[in-house]
């Protein structure tokens, strides 16, 4: 067996396509990876200067890090009234709101703009105000605050498309009331980075599903079929060696892939905030209790659980069809077609099945849920039954259909 694992897997490395589609896909995550962080600009605090790249990167570290601290009562208290001030003195001074922030800083000096819009522009400052005034009156702990706008998340329904049955508003409420609040802020970079790259991850899943469009399809199609057929082995081992070799590709190829890009991350970044909350690096009103190192990892076994799901769907379509064509074209369609769905308001809940779309909204503050009665299951809940049944289901019967068409 051994033997015949190690032979399919050349044969999937023999397939240039595949090979190439998945250096591809592989490079583009690098570079997305690489490009969030030389592209970003932002302007520093210190200095009020256009920073870029790296410089930014430290920039925005210096900024996240200066509102570490628990977010206590007292502290909410004295960052609210630090905004008010900043506003008010802003409203104060005629015209200002018609200047850039460049005009600003030129006209009324750098100190002015630290002490106006250089914390008005702020997303710590929008974040925790803005959560304070989802309640009416405005809170005055974040705790308060948070539940407002959970309330206020849950009243408008999933797209705000999909109300909320009840039983869902109790376990979005059950799942929130996990979260340890007051909770402790600062700098988590590296994390967030990663955690944002995943929308994109299923650049790697399709690229793995082309890499393994020939497993059983190919055999068809260069008719060796027929050759294999009268070995000793061929019916009996043959097929699982392919869903084997398939499987050990799929977890080599998406453990390294994600793995690069978080390494990328956490060497410029630093890992620090590691166990911070999620809340951190997502928002205030995400109801998962996670911190974000867990929510990196939860995703990265969310999306290999989608691989081998992805991977198990393709080895059924290449068992079935003698064309990699075809075999190569259901699953890109699952994927992009997917995403494109989510776009459209009555099917946007279902698409978000399809792997690109799950990856998007997975452990975040949208929280779609999908309820049976008194059962309801969240989006990685879902997507853990529907691809752990398709590895289950797919890989057998894929091996079946080949070994009845070597009979044939």
């Amino acid at each position: 067996m051994g033997t015949l694992i190690r032979f399919e897997l050349k044969k999937i490395l023999g397939n240039k396509a595949g090979v190439a589609a998945c250096a591809l896909a592989y490079a583009l995550l690098v570079a997305l990876a690489v490009a969030t962080l030389t592209t970003t600009s932002m302007r520093d605090h210190a200095s009020g200067r256009i920073v870029h790249g790296l410089e930014a990167q430290q920039a925005y570290r210096l900024l996240e890090e200066s509102h570490s601290g628990l977010l206590s009562d007292e502290r909410i208290a004295a960052d609210v009234a630090t905004l008010d001030r900043a506003n008010q003195l802003a409203k104060e001074t005629p015209g200002v709101f018609d200047l850039s922030e460049q005009e600003i800083i030129d006209t009324y000096g750098l100190e002015f703009w630290q002490q106006t819009f250089g914390i008005i522009s702020q997303h710590y400052y929008y974040e925790v105000v803005g959560t304070l005034d989802c309640a009416t009156p405005r809170a005055t702990n974040i705790r308060d605050g948070v539940r407002a706008r959970l309330d206020g998340a849950l009243d408008e329904g999933f797209e705000y498309y999909f109300p909320y049955s009840e039983s869902e508003r109790a376990y979005w409420h059950k799942k929130a009331q996990k979260v340890d609040w007051p909770i402790e802020y600062g700098y988590a970079g590296g994390w967030k980075n990663a955690n944002e790259l995943m929308d994109w991850a299923a650049l790697a899943i399709v690229a793995l599903c082309i890499a393994l469009c020939g497993s059983f399809a190919g055999e068809y199609q260069n008719r060796t079929a027929a050759v294999v057929l009268p070995t000793k082995r061929g019916k009996r081992s043959l097929p699982a060696a392919k869903a084997i070799a398939a499987f050990i590709f799929t977890t080599v190829y998406w453990w390294l892939t994600v793995l690069s890009t978080l390494a990328i991350y956490l060497g410029v970044c630093g890992a620090d905030g590691a166990n911070l909350p999620l809340q951190v690096v997502s928002h205030f009103d995400n109801p998962y209790p996670l911190t974000a190192c867990q929510a990196v990892f939860m995703e990265y076994l969310l999306g290999y659980l989608l691989s081998l799901g992805m991977a198990a769907f393709t080895l059924f379509l290449s068992s079935r069809m003698r064309s990699t064509v075809a075999v190569t074209a259901s699953p890109m369609a699952m994927v992009f077609l997917g995403a494109f769905g989510t776009s459209i308001n009555p099917i946007a809940k279902y698409m978000i099945l399809t792997p690109m779309s799950a990856q998007v909204h997975a452990f975040t503050h949208s929280m779609p849920s999908y309820a049976v009665g008194p059962l309801v299951l969240d989006l990685p809940s879902l997507l853990a039954i529907l691809y752990g049944a398709a590895i289950v289901l797919f890989i057998p019967l894929a091996m079946r259909i080949f070994k009845r068409h070597q009979v044939a």
